[in-house]
């Protein structure tokens, strides 16, 4: 709904300010994923993800085992312990499972949150470097091609297209 708002408030704004204005608005757009996956700066940041995950994986994955083996030695010593002691080894396992399922939502939630914050840091590198570009080339606006919600823009000439300067200035600015 804001993004319509807006948008049409640039129509009008475009509308009403005659044809002289219009004459001399630039209008690019960036392909935000394209810069993701094309810069070093963002196969850096993709990578550091990637193995920050394998790592919490790698924590759960050591856990699910510990639980499999003990659920297999409670099978497997199940007849012949005393009703006792076969109750205490199957708390214990309950009280590990829960451990352990708790353990995985935490180290998820520990995944979404560094997900979250690092590609708002790329985010913020990317603005710049759109800011950087635009302000020299003489850019009125900058649209990202696949905004949320199917993309902000429709149909755009190539040569409107200033992904690849993004990702030079993006990979220029990290460099800093």
């Amino acid at each position: 709904m804001r993004k319509q708002l807006l948008w049409l408030g640039l129509v009008l704004l475009i509308m009403m300010s005659g044809t002289g204005y219009a004459q001399n608005m630039k209008i690019g757009f960036v392909d935000a994923q394209k810069v993701l996956e094309g810069s070093k700066e963002g196969k850096r940041v993709k990578t550091n993800m990637e193995e920050f995950v394998k790592s919490r994986q790698k924590i759960i994955d050591l856990e699910e085992q510990e639980l499999k083996q003990l659920e297999e030695d409670l099978v497997r010593q199940g007849a012949l312990l005393s009703p006792e002691a076969k109750k205490v080894k199957q708390d214990d396992f309950q009280k590990k499972l829960m451990e352990y399922q708790k353990k995985a939502t935490d180290l998820n939630k520990e995944v979404q949150g560094k997900k979250f914050d690092t590609l708002r840091d790329f985010n913020k590198k990317l603005e710049e470097a759109v800011k950087q570009i635009a302000e020299k080339d003489g850019y009125t606006f900058v649209l990202d091609r696949n905004a949320e919600g199917g993309g902000s823009v429709i149909y755009a000439k190539e040569n409107f297209d200033i992904t690849s300067k993004v990702i030079e200035q993006v990979d220029k600015n990290a460099g800093k």
